[in-house]
């Protein structure tokens, strides 16, 4: 008892602040020590293993086994020369040093000459370009981490590339440890300089140390305590949790803002050295916080039921990211309020005149009800499928290097299991003459580059001497022995009912969805007597979760107005104020991705959240305002003098946080890597609708009078 006594009066001799503080310290030692930090991005990332797509993918590794390639396309004005050839020996034997490549094809590593890959079927699909001008070192790798050899790889290319022997490198593993040092570079540089350019505003507009120490401490202790919590939980910093740590940080930020200009307004009302000042303004501010953390949870948990692995993550973190706000914003900031003394700086003194926010400001409000409604028609043209050039800036060596793979043979690959229509076997002469009939169609179908498959193995086997004594299945089992490295067990299962065709799909020809894509070739299958089993490959299931990101933005979007409903009606106790709210919260998501569409911005797996984050930020805003209305109403002020001393009251925080927010996420926009850039440009977009539709759409639906009494 006494220890316990003593331990009481230490902490109010301290202040609880200095505790607050020294919990920071504690949770960033553990994150530090506990947290993996680096973003997990591998082939895979796109779904969990619990996935159709994913298991049907797998099931294709499975009974074709095959290894990831990276390809290099060397670039020279004669390709058949003795000194281009040299260089692509030297290139292959040094890229075979590399630990975990387990082969490498190229022209003088596989062929037994230029001519004889030139003559051949399976050889000159494989390493030589259409127009001639370059040729494939196909590089094949082992093991999930290949971030070290990559780096080697890249070494390697950097030393030999000069002129006429230009290396360009695509292929699965170099595009996602490319979108995975993106990432990891944004993580720390951009979210950092973001989290400071959060403090810095938030010093000039408060003019107070404690104030911005206690936002600073508590906010990072919200996004820390979150990553502690994930961490517990087994979940990585993947694509789309790697921008969670801001997220999270503003949502903790927004409670803090309302409050402090609670506790400003209420300085003036108690007196400045009010001891209940703190408490009176958490009281004032939990309520309007709850819902908010009510609706923002909504949101988020809409994300977990569909099958798109990175958005079930952050749907998870974001549910967690949201409590934990709530819990830190409330236990930890109002000890920071006690130690203060409210100040009020040049800049919140310049506030409009008494008679500014009694206007209705009906024009205004109808020009944004109009221009939402107009850019409303663009959401049929949101493009949630982007091209996989597009996570690059053009005009970079890397974005060169991957248009010039792509332009000769195509970039992204996609593999489809056939099975004859009619259930019969495919080592004949009669299917293998149809295989090269599909072949053919597959090839000159618009999106697809390069096709390598069991007919042109065959037809490669064909032109040895007295193949014609061999029937395709002796053919088959010879190329299944370790001799041959089981080559054709990549492309025909065990009982010869099925066959794989390998396809490079050029990313630069994407005007069409790629799922619409994987139908018409499915469609031309069926056309020369095949029937599509499986389909995998990073272009198959790309387009999979392009197609379950703009289903939740879909679904998820209108979940969460139905439940917003609900939510209206209780924290507005009216009809009209309930359909004020739910009208004027639509608007944001017209504006936004309607905007999106007409300006045809690309909304990749990654960008996308910036909606979630803004329609976060405009609940938050809005429920804060309609509580104000509901303070003044029990003062006894009705209609719209009430929603006029609401807006007063609550103006502050609703422009002040989004500056605040605009301040951090304005950082985005300098990124290299465009899908980030693209997340704070949309986010920046979000909240100028947000201060538009809250402070006069909403007020003008839900007080104005339409009619003279």
């Amino acid at each position: 008892m006494k220890l316990s006594t003593a331990v009481s009066k230490m902490a109010v001799r301290l202040g609880t602040h200095w505790w607050m503080l020294a919990l920071t310290v504690v949770l960033f030692v553990l994150v530090a020590a506990l947290v993996d930090l680096k973003p997990v991005v591998d082939e895979n990332f796109f779904f969990s293993t619990s996935d159709p797509q994913f298991r049907q993918s797998k099931k294709i590794e499975q009974r074709f086994p095959s290894r990831p390639e990276v390809i290099l396309t060397v670039s020279s004005r004669n390709i058949s020369s003795p000194r281009y050839l040299g260089r692509i020996q030297k290139l292959t034997q040094q890229v075979n040093t590399i630990d975990a490549v387990s082969a490498v094809k190229s022209l003088t590593a596989g062929p037994k000459n230029f001519a004889d890959a030139l003559a051949s079927p399976f050889w000159s699909r494989l390493l030589i370009a259409p127009d001639r001008k370059s040729s494939n070192v196909i590089v094949f790798m082992e093991g999930k981490d290949t971030e070290k050899s990559i780096k080697h790889l890249e070494q390697i290319m950097h030393e030999l590339d000069e002129k006429d022997f230009r290396i360009h490198i695509a292929g699965p593993p170099y595009v996602v440890e490319m979108i995975r040092r993106s990432l990891a570079h944004d993580f720390w540089y951009f979210s950092l300089t973001a989290v400071v350019l959060f403090g810095v505003t938030m010093a000039v507009m408060f003019r107070s140390g404690r104030v911005f120490l206690g936002m600073l401490a508590t906010c990072t202790s919200a996004v820390l305590l979150t990553l502690l919590l994930q961490s517990m939980f087994g979940k990585k910093i993947g694509i789309l949790t790697v921008n969670l740590g801001t997220i999270v940080f503003v949502v903790a930020l927004s409670h803090l803002v309302y409050m402090t200009f609670n506790w400003q307004t209420l300085a003036d009302r108690m007196g400045k050295k009010s001891p209940d000042l703190a408490a009176a303004a958490r009281r004032m501010t939990f309520p309007a916080s709850f819902w908010s953390m009510v609706c923002a949870s909504l949101g988020f948990g809409s994300l977990l039921i569909v099958q798109a692995k990175p958005l079930r993550e952050l749907g998870f973190g974001g549910v967690l990211g949201t409590v934990v706000a709530l819990i830190c914003a409330y236990v930890m900031y109002p000890s920071f309020l006690r130690w203060a003394v409210p100040r009020k700086t040049k800049l919140l003194e310049a506030e409009p005149s008494d008679t500014f926010w009694s206007r209705p400001f009906v024009p205004l409000s109808l020009a944004v009800i109009l221009l939402s409604a107009g850019l409303g028609f663009g959401l049929k043209q949101v493009n949630t499928d982007p091209s996989l050039l597009d996570y690059f800036k053009p005009h970079r060596e890397l974005r060169d290097g991957l248009e010039y793979v792509d332009r000769t043979g195509g970039s992204s690959p996609l593999t489809l299991v056939v099975a004859a229509a009619d259930g019969s076997k495919l080592n004949t002469d009669a299917a293998y003459r149809k295989m090269w009939t599909l072949q053919g169609g597959l090839e000159n179908y618009k999106p697809v580059g390069a096709v390598i498959s069991l007919p042109t193995l065959l037809a490669e086997g064909d032109r040895t001497p007295f193949s014609f004594f061999l029937s395709y299945e002796k053919m088959m089992e010879i190329m299944e022995q370790p001799k041959y490295a089981r080559v054709a067990k990549s492309f025909v299962n065990d009982d010869r009912t099925q066959a794989v065709f390998l396809l490079r799909m050029i990313e630069g020809r994407h005007d069409k969805h790629r799922l619409e894509v994987v139908d018409d070739l499915r469609s031309i299958a069926r056309k020369h007597g095949f029937k599509t089993a499986l389909v995998g490959g990073i272009y198959y299931l790309q387009g999979r979760l392009a197609a379950l990101v703009a289903s939740s933005l879909v679904t998820g979007l209108f979940w969460l107005n139905v439940l917003f409903i609900g939510i209206a009606w209780i924290v507005a106790w009216s009809v009209r104020g309930a359909v004020a709210m739910i009208v004027s919260l639509t608007l944001v998501p017209l504006c936004m991705l309607g905007g999106i569409g007409w300006l045809h911005v690309p909304m990749d797996v990654i960008s996308a959240p910036a909606t979630n984050v803004c329609i976060g930020i405009a609940i938050d805003s809005m429920i804060h305002l309609v509580f104000g209305v509901r303070r003044a109403q029990r003062d006894g002020k009705k209609g719209w003098p009430a929603w006029v001393a609401g807006r007063e009251e609550q103006w502050r925080g609703i422009v002040y946080s989004d500056v605040i927010f605009a301040a951090g996420f304005a950082i985005f926009v300098l990124s290299d890597f465009p899908p980030t850039q693209r997340f704070g440009v949309v986010v920046l977009a979000g909240l100028i609708i947000d201060i538009l539709a809250n402070l006069f759409v909403l007020p003008l639906l839900g007080g104005a009078q339409w009619k003279k009494k």
